[in-house]
């Protein structure tokens, strides 16, 4: 088991040059010879891709487990891109591309249609129906760089409060930070309430829940040539969130996929092995893909 996690971390945790040259380039060509407002548009679905991928993948069940439950696992947030943020007109008019569009005239993009980020993430349960969750990402996204995200929240099991007994319910609020060498930093704050029911019979769960994300991307222009715009704020075009997924127990095994509709839309997916033990209800390492 220990092996497994080491090789698994081994393959999250990526540590290359601090930005993709490209990437650099690009921007520097945008505060050399375009406007704030070009830049803004260029880097806002962006923005709102990273948000998206912040306030995903952070739960597979809505109910809390107490003191000493442990899970560690790796899960990853798959974002798709729209069309239609792909491209943008600027000021003279002319169709342009975003970072995500492949548009020929103007400061090229990098043909994307989705954004995703793995994580090393841990949920530790506590006393009075509460459970703290800490993530976090060093990993190589070859058309950016070196990205690195730190996440840290705390979830309540409001079940107790509602008289459905077969319906589980919580409340969470999670917080990243993300940075991209030092070129750009971004900080999002997610609240999510939960709702999770077994499926009488079958070994599944069903869940899903609403959420809000807000977020801001600061670009350190400082760091680009030619540039006069000090710091350069972006905020995430993120509103609320919806999310359904299906969660499946064989034995010792955990299989679980949901899907979010938002500004952008995200996929999650994980496996997960649980492990009891004697003086604990159990250990679980969350391996999700």
């Amino acid at each position: 088991m220990k092996k497994t996690v080491l090789l698994l971390l081994s393959i999250v945790l990526i540590n290359q040059t601090a930005y993709s040259q490209d990437v650099k380039d690009y921007l520097n060509n945008i505060v050399s010879n375009e406007s704030e407002s070009y830049l803004k548009s260029y880097l806002q679905p962006f923005s709102t891709a990273l948000s998206t991928a912040m306030g995903s993948a952070l739960y597979h069940r809505a109910y809390t487990k107490g003191f000493p439950r442990v899970d560690i696992g790796i899960s990853l947030a798959y974002v798709t891109i729209p069309d239609e943020d792909k491209s943008f007109d600027d000021e003279s008019g002319a169709e342009v591309a975003t970072i995500f569009g492949s548009t020929s005239s103007g400061i090229p993009g990098f043909d994307k249609n989705a954004f995703a980020i793995p994580y090393l993430q841990a949920n530790i349960g506590l006393v009075a129906n509460l459970e703290a969750t800490g993530r976090f990402t060093s990993v190589n996204v070859d058309y950016l760089g070196d990205i690195t995200v730190y996440g840290v929240g705390l979830k309540y099991d409001l079940s107790d409060m509602v008289p459905l007994s077969l319906i589980d319910l919580s409340a969470q609020a999670m917080y990243h930070k993300f940075a991209l060498g030092d070129l750009m930093d971004a900080g999002s704050f997610s609240m999510n309430l939960q709702a999770s029911i077994e499926v009488p019979v079958l070994p599944i769960d069903i869940y899903g829940g609403i959420g809000i994300d807000n977020s801001t991307l600061e670009v350190k222009t400082e760091k680009l040539e030619d540039s006069n715009l000090g710091n350069v704020r972006i905020d995430g075009e993120n509103n609320v969130r919806f999310n359904l997924g299906l969660s499946y127990t064989l034995l010792m095994l955990n299989l679980h996929a949901d899907y979010n509709i938002g500004e952008y839309n995200s996929i999650g997916a994980g496996l997960m092995i649980c492990i009891k033990g004697k003086n604990v209800k159990y250990y679980c390492y969350n391996f999700c893909f």
